[in-house]
């Protein structure tokens, strides 16, 4: 039974419970955005789905959820543990990486031309992930609040924005992975398997991690099973993004050769030159040179991730057009060689 909550505190729990759901989601978005290194998505389709997971998934998820808790209920006689389980570690990572995932095919719908890499996957599925956990944690946090006050609401807040922060940015991120390649592959089989496989990847991972959970009210030793699932995932994650940006390198080294000037190509291709340049021009307070360099950067790289694309779909007017604008855009920054 929930405790008498006064409401001077009822105000201050909603306030409070919007901050840290909002800070961590902030936060981490920052960072999803920060491994896009080279070619930044736009701010719009981020927005987009971190918006898809805070409302639609959610809502989506809560729907489907309580159609298949009846037949559970049935089944279970709506108690017990493997009641608990069917529910958490079936139903909710079903239904809930379902529910982010149709955000993402709707970005790939909306923009399939953003999409370059698995990279780019990855960043919208993990958007789509933090706006989940922004929704989820407002209910989480404020159920903790009223039937354990202010100390479990602790625990659950530095619980869920911590340790388990990542966790539905990563389960997405895996969706957004096979998705991308999905789209990118020629090749029937691979394009299935990769669907298929990214999605029941996830799902996996977030119903290990929500089996810890669940079981942790017998033994809080089961939380253990949560963490290594969530932080060796994202770990193995960590590992693809690194081979993404050695790849990403390769085609800006590739297909910037004879587009720039030598002095520009340098700084472009070697990532401590470019960032001594933007420090250089901060510290003696040139904002001009500083955003020149910003937009420099942003125009030679979607000039190579255009060429790339281009080699790899040779009839695409689309990227063609693309090629020629970010061509004039480098010309008029006075970076291409005479």
């Amino acid at each position: 039974m929930g405790r008498f909550i006064y409401p001077v505190e009822i105000l201050l729990g909603l306030f409070l419970c919007f901050l840290f759901g909002l800070m961590p989601a902030a936060i981490y978005g920052w960072f999803v955005d920060w491994l896009d290194q080279h070619e930044k998505e736009p701010w719009w389709l981020l927005a987009l789905a971190f918006g898809w997971g805070a409302v639609p998934a959610i809502i989506l998820a809560l729907i489907t959820q309580i159609v298949l808790d009846i037949p559970t209920t049935w089944v279970f006689s709506g108690e017990g543990l493997a009641y608990e389980v069917v529910g958490g570690s079936v139903w909710a990572p079903l239904t809930e990486e379902l529910a982010k995932g149709l955000g993402l095919v709707l970005i790939l719908l909306v923009a399939h031309r953003e999409v370059d890499n698995v990279l780019d996957g990855i960043v919208y599925g993990a958007m789509a992930g933090l706006g989940f956990a922004f929704t989820e944690n407002l209910f989480y946090f404020g159920g903790a609040l009223i039937e354990g006050g202010w100390g479990n609401w602790a625990f659950v807040v530095l619980l869920r924005t911590i340790p388990f922060g990542l966790n539905h940015a990563f389960f997405s991120g895996v969706t957004g992975a096979g998705l991308a390649l999905a789209y990118l592959s020629r090749n029937l089989l691979v394009r299935v398997c990769s669907l298929v496989g990214g999605f029941v990847t996830s799902v996996i991972f977030h119903g290990l991690h929500n089996l810890g959970a669940t079981l942790a009210g017998a033994s809080c030793v089961t939380l253990c099973l949560s963490l290594i699932v969530d932080w060796g995932g994202i770990l193995m994650l960590g590992v693809v993004i690194g081979l993404i940006w050695r790849q990403e390198k390769s085609w800006i080294v590739r297909q910037l050769s004879g587009e720039v000037t030598a002095e520009v190509y340098e700084i472009l291709t070697s990532w401590s030159r470019w960032q001594g340049s933007r420090w250089e021009a901060l510290l003696r307070g040139d904002l001009a040179a500083w955003r020149h360099l910003g937009r420099l950067r942003k125009a030679a790289t979607e000039l190579a991730f255009s060429k790339q694309r281009l080699a790899q779909q040779s009839d695409d007017q689309a990227t063609q057009q693309d090629i020629a604008r970010y061509r004039r855009q480098l010309a008029e920054l006075g970076a291409v060689p005479l």
